[in-house]
């Protein structure tokens, strides 16, 4: 009844922006441009040297990225432009516009690490993004790697942080952090999703504490709120994976496997690896859905 309702409403929104812009741009598609927008105002407010306000616009972003998949369901109108675009304005406002940050946050203290830190960022970051174009990575219960607005939320939380502003060596353990998050765009781990199963009741309360826990901190306890987020997404980047079955792990390495052969140009096949993993093939989208 619900979804029915929303489909009628955004019905005839969806329609007339396909319309007016067309070539597959909908409703839907506006949501990801919020994200999109949110990453560009990251750049331009660190530019002017404002972090605080440069960290906050990614997370206002993201609020559109939660939003677009949804619509895109509730309207009928997911396709492959949608895909693309929201995989673009991925890159920008969780992969370049946490480089800035970050530079930011670091060029006052070391020009060449500032920099340095930047760029490592920016390069895992297209390199991820670059194997997720040429080849689709299928296993429907996790992502391959550090899902891009977690490593962002985990970079940025730190940065404002009060350990990062009061504790002794806490530039360097943020430089630290930034390194491994960066690695941990490309290695071969698995970080749960809810694209293959039904989301379980406890992951609803998840994440609705954690959105509402935030939204309170921020307006309610504004001094703590970026510790607070780094508590809540380090967590997540700790534990997800064990929502996940040793037979699942055993299935997730097996496909990750299956991916590298096709990048490299290898053999596609090997003897004990089964054709096709649990849920089919993932988009290589990493916002939650």
């Amino acid at each position: 009844m619900l979804r029915a309702t929303l489909a009628a409403l955004l019905g005839l929104p969806d329609r007339l922006i396909s319309r007016l812009v067309g070539g597959g741009f909908g409703l839907k598609d506006l949501f990801t441009l919020v994200n999109l927008v949110g990453g560009v105002a990251s750049i331009a407010f660190a530019m002017a040297g404002d972090l605080w306000w440069a960290s906050l616009a990614i997370m206002i972003g993201y609020l559109g990225d939660v939003l677009d998949g949804p619509v895109a369901r509730v309207t009928g109108r997911g396709n492959r432009f949608g895909t693309e675009m929201d995989n673009i304005a991925d890159h920008t406002a969780q992969c370049v516009a946490p480089a800035f940050v970050v530079y930011l946050a670091y060029k006052g203290w070391s020009g060449p690490v500032a920099f340095g830190l930047a760029a490592l960022l920016v390069i895992t970051g297209s390199i991820r993004h670059a194997r997720g174009a040429a080849a689709r990575f299928s296993f429907s219960l996790a992502w391959h790697g550090m899902p891009r607005p977690v490593g962002a939320f985990i970079i940025i939380a730190f940065i404002n942080s009060s350990i990062f502003s009061h504790m002794t060596g806490g530039r360097y353990l943020g430089a630290g952090l930034v390194v491994l998050m960066a690695v941990l765009n490309l290695l071969p781990l698995p970080f749960v999703n809810h694209h293959g199963r039904r989301i379980q009741l406890w992951a609803k309360l998840w994440i609705i504490w954690f959105f509402v826990s935030s939204f309170a901190a921020l307006l309610l306890f504004t001094r703590y709120f970026w510790d607070l987020l780094f508590v809540w997404v380090t967590l997540y980047a700790l534990f997800s994976w064990t929502a996940l079955s040793p037979d699942e792990r055993r299935e997730f390495f097996a496909a990750s496997r299956r991916w590298r052969r096709e990048l490299t140009g290898e053999p596609a096949a090997s003897p004990g690896e089964s054709a096709a993993p649990p849920g089919g093939a993932m988009e290589p989208h990493e916002g939650p859905r």
